[in-house]
């Protein structure tokens, strides 16, 4: 309490001298008086001893904990600025890294890209080309068809005209020498005989004529081929690949395909005996008789037997109480629709469109119905239709079971693509169906041995057709299930 009242007294001296006029003087004389006071205070030896341990202690204590906190205070600033420099360096270090990666990565997409975009247009290029030749192709073969027609019908008439004034010159010479008969005595002399007798001019050939020309044939024309062909257990392929031969791009290769299949199938059915089976067999033509003229590119009697199959496995489907049994004859069906439709595009092509129109009612996820009626829509110039069919064709198509079928419907589909300027998309289309046909062989050239095979079984294959289609019918061994 002394010891406030003491610092209390030396704060109004303070403010007493700060107050004053003469400042300096008055603090040394403060100064004294202070002095006096605090010796006066600390006069006890015991007061003054106990007084310095406490304040020795007080500035060590002050002294350790300030340092205390400029160590701790150090460590902590080293730890806040080297670790922060270190995942600074190192965020630069990554950040660096995973740019140049993500750059290069984008550098190799774009190559990629480019490198793609010039394969995909060096192909497109080629496959133009093929069209374009092929277009070329078509077109020549169907001027010198023309051409050979028109000079066929030239050298008709010519050769008509020919006789007919041989024919003259020979009636005005048997006149004239029965005249001179009746007139003059029989007179045999070499000179009379010279100017009686009329030299033939052997006919001038023409060069063209001897040189060898690949004929062009349609399909239709080609069944006899197929069907003898068939009956000499030639492979599917090999037959596909003489057709093709043959026929020279006039028609497509899932027509050729179909085509085959179709007079197997029809085959098939007649060896198990199927129209025989019908309740109205009586009425229908022979089976036999049937091929033969399918053979000569008359499907009519064929049609006629497929109609009332399909005609009486509607019957029972429709009598039919059981779901599944009915689904089951209306797939069949419409098989026996797409065989009907087939046969009857050589002759017929709204009769063919139909029955393929007929086996997507009765079976509406068939692929290959879908893939034949725009093969049809576009013979007719239906291009919408066409495109519709094969769209519905690819959506519906499974793609190991109906990979002709894909492949036939990519095929139209890339060109209609390449219509509407989208050219990288047709040819990814155009490659995909290229490389089906391709990995048949189906599009292989021939070599001059299998052409010669060919050649000689054409030359031959309509001596013995009826024989070969009777074999072929009734040899139980080589029936199918």
């Amino acid at each position: 309490m002394y010891f406030v009242n003491g610092l209390k007294n030396m704060y109004e001296q303070l403010v007493t001298i700060f107050s004053s006029v003469d400042i300096i003087g008055t603090i040394s004389g403060k100064i004294d008086l202070l002095t006096g006071l605090i010796d006066g205070y600390l006069s006890g030896a015991n007061n003054l001893r106990l007084v310095s341990i406490i304040l020795m202690i007080l500035a060590l204590i002050l002294f350790l904990f300030l340092i205390i906190i400029i160590y701790v205070k150090t460590i902590v600033a080293f730890l806040k600025k080297e670790p922060q420099n270190d995942v600074i360096e190192e965020d630069d270090d990554i950040f660096n890294e995973e740019d140049a990666e993500r750059l290069q990565e984008i550098i190799r997409n774009q190559e990629r890209d480019m490198e793609l975009e010039k394969e995909l247009q060096k192909e497109l290029d080629m496959a133009r080309a093929e069209r374009n030749q092929s277009i070329l192709e078509q077109a020549a073969a169907e001027e010198k068809r023309q051409k050979d027609k028109e000079q066929k019908i030239i050298d008709e008439a010519k050769l008509q005209e020919k006789e007919k004034n041989e024919e003259k010159e020979e009636q005005i010479h048997d006149s004239a020498v029965r005249k001179n008969s009746r007139n003059s005595p029989q007179i045999d002399l070499d000179w009379k005989k010279g100017m009686l007798a009329q030299e033939k001019i052997a006919p001038v050939t023409d060069a063209s004529a001897l040189s060898y020309h690949q004929t062009h044939k349609e399909l239709s024309d080609l069944l006899g081929l197929i069907i003898d062909m068939l009956g000499r257990g030639v492979d599917d392929l090999k037959i596909a690949q003489t057709v093709m031969f043959r026929n020279q791009n006039l028609n497509s290769e899932d027509d050729i395909l179909q085509t085959i299949d179709s007079i197997k199938y029809f085959v098939d059915l007649s060896r198990n005996q199927a129209f025989s089976k019908l309740p109205t067999t009586a009425n229908l033509p022979d089976e036999e008789e049937a091929l033969y003229h399918l053979a000569k590119g008359d499907s009519s009697l064929a049609l006629t037997l497929l109609e009332n199959l399909m005609d009486n496995g509607i019957e029972k489907a429709a009598q039919s109480t059981n779901e599944a049994k009915r689904d089951a004859l209306y797939k069949t069906v419409a098989e026996q629709a797409c065989v009907f439709g087939t046969l009857a595009a050589s002759n017929d092509v709204m009769l063919a469109t139909g029955a393929f129109e007929l086996s997507i009612e009765l079976s509406p996820n068939n692929a290959n119905a879908w893939s034949r009626v725009g093969d049809m829509y576009l013979r007719a110039g239906s291009i919408n239709k066409a495109i519709w069919a094969y769209q519905n064709a690819v959506n519906f198509a499974d793609e190991e079971i109906n990979a002709r079928e894909l492949a036939n419907a990519h095929k139209h589909l890339s060109q209609h693509l390449y219509d509407q300027g989208n050219s990288l998309q047709a040819a990814k289309l155009y490659n995909s169906s290229k490389q089906f046909y391709d990995s048949l062989g189906i599009n292989r050239r021939l070599d001059k041995q299998e052409i010669e095979i060919i050649e000689l079984i054409e030359a031959h294959h309509n001596d013995d057709l009826r024989l070969t289609i009777h074999n072929m019918l009734s040899d139980a061994s080589r029936q199918t299930a």
